[in-house]
């Protein structure tokens, strides 16, 4: 997926969808693609889950955005980084590891001679850009998040209710292409030990001051927390939250609630 993919008409059409006005490459622009991808474009593995163990491409990685039905990490930080790319952002993309080594793709971004850590593709609301380096303590209503260096490796970490810190995922600053992720992809899309993703529902999306989150049969937003008892109350809730997109746009013509539900039985 080197080189140029992004043609300047799907790059306008992308900010227009987040609603981003394209200006000069720099940490304003930056921080603005990242908190609009997450209020507009759902972290969700539904359509993963649809497309029988199919490892997404290039161009499935466009539709998905360009679209607005967004993915996990796998569809929305290699396209994010593209965008930046082509939008003149020197950003370079770097494994990380969660639950598995290199099973997660982050984006550093060059602005004035120093690296900036950005996130958009993440499950949690990581609205902020953060200068490696700087371990000032990040916060949204869901979360309290740093980043720190320790030896070779930069700590992602969250802050837990008992208020201790753990490291939710760690990398180096090297630089990956692409292609580096090849065996990753493999193994998120048909090894079901691999990851979360093939064995439970997520959908996820953003505001900076709350958010909806679905995490197999427990829904939450800022105020409530409901348990989902029936595939009725999952389609439900989808086509309630997941607004202006519903569920049959997330699934196209290939739509089976049936089948995403039975994932969790």
């Amino acid at each position: 997926m080197s080189g140029k993919w992004l043609t300047n008409l799907e790059v306008g059409g992308y900010l227009n969808l987040i609603g981003v006005e394209k200006t000069d490459p720099d940490l304003e622009l930056l921080t603005q693609i990242v908190g609009r991808t997450l209020e507009v474009i759902p972290f969700q593995n539904l359509t993963m889950l649809d497309n029988e163990r199919e490892i997404p491409t290039k161009e499935d990685i466009k539709r998905l955005m360009l679209s607005g039905v967004g993915g996990i990490c796998t569809i929305r930080n290699p396209f994010i980084h593209q965008l930046l790319v082509e939008l003149g952002f020197d950003a370079r993309m770097v494994a990380s590891t969660i639950m598995q080594p290199d099973c997660h793709i982050t984006i550093l971004v060059a602005i004035e001679g120093e690296l900036w850590w950005c996130d958009p593709g993440n499950g949690f609301p990581y609205f902020s850009i953060i200068r490696l380096g700087d371990e000032t303590i990040q916060s949204h209503p869901f979360l309290s998040y740093k980043l720190i260096k320790s030896d070779n490796r930069w700590e992602l970490q969250h802050k837990n209710r008992d208020g201790n810190w753990f490291t939710n995922y760690h990398f180096n600053t090297e630089f990956v292409d692409f292609g580096y992720f090849g065996d990753m992809y493999e193994s998120h899309y048909t090894d079901p030990g691999f990851g979360p993703f093939l064995t439970g529902l997520r959908v996820n999306r953003w505001t900076e001051t709350g958010g909806i989150i679905l995490r197999n049969c427990r829904a939450t937003n800022s105020l409530t927390t409901e348990i989902l008892n029936d595939v009725n109350d999952f389609s439900s809730w989808v086509d309630n939250n997941i607004s202006p997109l519903k569920l049959e746009n997330l699934l196209g013509t290939r739509r089976d609630v049936t089948k995403l539900w039975g994932v969790i039985q």
